[in-house]
This record gives C-alpha cells, structure tokens and sequence, in this order.
C-alpha cells in the first residue's frame, strides 16, 4: 500500500468522494437495526490492518484494538477517571518471585482468530517472533519498525506450556504491563494462506478483535462487521457493520458528518463546534492524557541544549489565548500532566505567560533585538492528537517572535513526521532541524515519558531530540523500581517535576479531543484515554 502526499485540492477531492461512497439510501424503520456505523477519520489513508499500524495513535486506535487483540488491553468503559489496564489474550500477569524481570503471563484460553484457528502459547510466540527476530520467516521490518520502539525493555520471551508464556525485561521494569498493550496478535495461518505476505494479509488479516474486516480499500476506506464469536460478549459491537473512512481535511469531515454520510467525525476544528450544536449534532469530549507540545532538540551546541533558551520559550507563549483560540477544547499546559493528576508533584519552574522574564532569560543567554535567534520547527498539516496545528503554531510563531525567537516551519504530512520522530534529530534529514511538534501522550510512561530516557534514542525509542539529564535517567529507573501503586505515582511525580523544572519540552495545551456525533448514534462513553472504545455505538 502506497503512501502518497496530496495537495490539499487532491485532498479535498478525495474526502467528497469517500463521504459520498459511504451515503446509503433512506431506510425503513425495519432497516434501522441493521445500520452500519461510519467513521470519518483524520488521517489521510486507512491504517494497515497487519497488527503494527502506522499513523500514530489515531492509527493505533482504528488500526489496532478494533480488529486485534493485545496480551494487556485497556479498559475504556469509564469516562469519569483514566483507563485502566485489564486482561486481553492474557487472563492474569505476575511478576516471578525469583526475577522481578521475569513476567509470567497466563493466556485466555478458548480464544479463535477470525479465521477459525486457536490462539495458543505457539501463536503468541510466533507473533513476538515476527516482531524481534529477524530471521524469522514472518519477520517483516516496516512492520517491527512500528511495533518494537514501543517495547523497549523487552528482552526476552519464552513458551512455558501450552497456556503459559513467561517474558522477561532487560531491567527491572514496573511499568512493562503498559508495554505489553501495544504488540497485536495476528493469525499465523492466515498470513501462511497469504504465502507469507504482510501486504497482502493487511488487505485480507485474521486477528482475535471485536470487529473482522470485510475490506480494505487504500485510501478510500475499510469495512468491519461486528466478530459475533469475540471471547468477551460484552464487547460484542452494537453495530453489525463499521466503516472507517479516511478524511484529512477537517472541513471535509464536518461536511460529511451534516450531510448524514459519516455518523462520527473525528477530531473537530474548534470553531465548527457552535454550529455543529445548533445543527442538532452531539459534541463529546474529555480530558485524556496528551500534551500538545515542540519536542526539542537538545544536542550539544543546539539553541535548545541551553536550558535558558528552553525556559523563555515556555514563558513566551500565550496559552491563554490558544484555549480562546481553541474554543475551550483544551486546557493550558503547565507539564506533561496538569495540577491535580496523581503524577504532577511540585515542580518549582511555573510554566505561565510572562514575556518579561522570557526576555531577561534570552538575553542570559546571549539573544536580543539585534542578535535573534533562527530555529526550524517541523509541523504537520494534520492527524491524530495534532488538533488545527497550523494556526496553532502561527500563534506560537508569533509569541516567540516577542522574545528574538523567529521560527521558520517545515511542513509534512502526518505519516512523515511519524517516521521522522523514530528516525531522531541527528540523522542526517533532520540535524538542522531544532524541533518537532507531534503531540505527546502521556497515558503510560512508554509512550510519554521515558522519551526523556537517554538511552531510548534512534532506534531503540523514541527520545528524538537527544535529550540527556542524569537526575531524569536515575528517576526513570526509581519509576521502574516501584511496583505498589503508591510508590509508583510518587515515582511519577518526582520525574514529572524534573522534567518540568529543566523545560524538557515546549509545553502549550492538554486537548480535550471533541468528536461530533450524529444524533442516530447511541452508545458512546468517550473513556479518558488516546484510544476508544467503538463497540457499544447502535445507530438508530
């Protein structure tokens, strides 16, 4: 499947005709029950269904939990407190008494792929085979390239017996449950009746999910009918036919969703949402955890290795503003979590607007009217948890400006700088770049956190900027350490204060990722968390 940039004409283009596939006729009454859910995406092409997919969160959202099934999945049923993890392809995980770094994982037994076969100790073993061995006959490097970055403490992993497997981590590692979350189980017979080809199983895969994909089309959309033998029965989904259909251009999508041909617009341009209410239209949305922020580049003799540099840009920008830009869809940032989460602490530098004491830190560091500062800021035009990122960032565009900062942007699409972020700041493509915004979630510490870790960069994680403090390393390992939860959030506090106390990052918003609704749709429990829950949406 090809990955092709298009001009935002080509782009609109494309939307129309996807919307306009997706139209179905009137109905009867007798017809409602069988109606199918549509989903308007907003990436520019559907996620691969092969159990790795690309396009960030939002591909890992309809790529991943809708048709596959993980060893440890999340619990996305409660929209008044942050998800949980809870049993998936493993009914219950513990730590082995003899080797904190052993886990032993005790799998769901009964479970069938969609196309007939067992899951079994054997086939989660070849999965993890297909992602870490590169000898493998189902090894497959595009594929382990977007799955391995994501479990980079494991070490090891073992058949214990048919219903048994054990895994075990490079280090101590607390938090690897989270990990395990984000390696999907593909059938291997299905990918053997493909003759071993993971482009093709992507058109054709078996997984153990809750939806079975009927078809994929590139670029145009996926079909889904609802897995009526899934092994949990409340998660049987409501609707017997899904359709996610790819529509990058917000605009596009709003239009979809007013003309009856998408029933879920995701992620809403903020300035549509008034109308959209007075249209009738549901409007959900959450705190979830996500920080829309620059990741920095830090490498020795970069503007932003100088930590005065890093502090006045997050006192430059005017947050304030951006929320009334945003039409209250989020919250102002003050770290990777706001005030009140269990794992903010007491940071002592106190992110706000204050231009004044921005200058002053500019000047310290050598910058003024006459001597500005040039910096190269990579963007994307689009895609999951990057909200309406080109005003956003003319906004901070702006703000900097105040403080002798000019930015200059260089803009790719969402797939791209997907790829960018695993390839780090100095690769050769990126060393002249000084930042990267993609938004950063904060759900786990895998995904938001030990990007901080000086030993996850290119190509073991994801720490693209280099970033490197020892105080921030030896917390991450205290994290790691602590196994009672108490311990743990407390863990996670301090880390956090580090973290903001040395402006690892540029810090702007938290989203509260408003969806548009249909009023036919019925069901839907918006959960605390970057991945959702589709199964329980009826339309009427």
């Amino acid at each position: 499947m090809s990955r092709t940039a298009y001009s935002r004409r080509t782009m609109l283009k494309a939307a129309a005709a996807a919307a306009a596939s997706a139209g179905l006729p009137d109905i009867t009454f007798a017809q409602a029950a069988s109606q199918p859910l549509r989903i308007g995406i907003s990436l520019s092409d559907v996620p691969r269904m092969w159990g790795g997919p690309e396009g960030g969160f939002e591909g890992v959202r309809f790529g991943g939990y809708l048709v596959f099934d993980a060893l440890i999945n999340w619990d996305m049923t409660k929209a008044d407190q942050p998800s949980r993890l809870t049993g998936g392809l493993a009914e219950s995980w513990a730590i082995d008494p003899a080797d904190k770094k052993r886990w032993i994982l005790k799998l769901r037994q009964g479970v069938k792929f969609h196309d007939g076969t067992a899951f079994d100790a054997d086939a989660a073993i070849w999965n993890f085979d297909s992602i870490f061995k590169q000898d493998a006959p189902q090894y497959h490097a595009p594929r382990s390239g977007l799955v391995r970055s994501r479990l980079s403490s494991l070490a090891s992993y073992e058949k214990i017996d048919d219903k048994t497997i054990a895994v075990t981590t490079q280090f101590v590692d607390s938090a690897f449950a989270y990990q395990l979350a984000y390696l999907w189980f593909c059938s291997p017979s299905k990918l053997r009746e493909h003759g071993g080809d993971w482009q093709k199983f992507a058109l054709q895969p078996a997984g153990t999910g809750p939806y079975k994909v009927v078809s994929v089309t590139p670029r145009e959309r996926t079909e889904l009918e609802a897995n009526t033998a899934y092994w949990d029965p409340k998660r049987v989904p409501k609707a017997p036919r899904t359709v996610l259909l790819p529509i990058p251009d917000s605009n596009a999508r709003i239009a979809a969703l007013r003309a009856g041909t998408i029933d879920l617009a995701e992620t809403l341009p903020p300035d549509a949402i008034p109308s959209l209410k007075a249209a009738g239209m549901q409007i959900v949305q959450n705190t979830y955890p996500h920080i829309w922020a620059w990741r920095l580049n830090v490498n020795p003799g970069t503007p932003f290795g100088d930590v005065r540099v890093r502090k006045a840009a997050n006192l430059a920008i005017d947050r304030a503003s951006m929320v009334e830009l945003l039409s209250g869809t989020a919250l102002a940032a003050k770290g990777n979590v706001p005030p009140g989460d269990p794992w903010y602490g007491k940071p002592n530098f106190d992110i706000k607007f204050d231009v004044e004491a921005a200058k002053k830190l500019m000047t310290e560091a050598g910058y003024s009217a006459t001597k500005r500062l040039p910096v190269t800021i990579v963007i994307a035009s689009g895609g999951g948890g990057q909200m309406v990122p080109m005003p956003m960032n003319e906004m901070m565009q702006e703000n900097l400006k105040d403080i002798f900062i000019d930015v200059k942007f260089e803009v790719v699409d969402f797939t791209t700088i997907i790829n960018m972020l695993r390839g780090g700041a100095r690769s050769d493509q990126q060393k002249n770049f000084h930042g990267i915004n993609i938004a950063i979630p904060t759900i786990e510490p895998t995904a938001g956190w030990t990007i901080y870790d000086s030993q996850l960069t290119s190509p073991r994680g994801n720490n693209w900027g280099w970033y490197n403090n020892p105080a921030v390393d030896a917390q991450i390992k205290v994290m790691r350490d602590a196994f009672e939860p108490a311990a743990y959030d407390a863990a996670m506090g301090k880390l956090h204060e580090l973290i903001v106390d040395d402006a690892a990052a540029l810090f702007v918003v938290h989203d509260l990722n408003p969806r548009g609704l249909s009023p036919r749709v019925k069901g839907f429990v918006q959960s605390r968390n970057w991945f959702q829950d589709y199964t329980p949406i009826s339309v009427s």
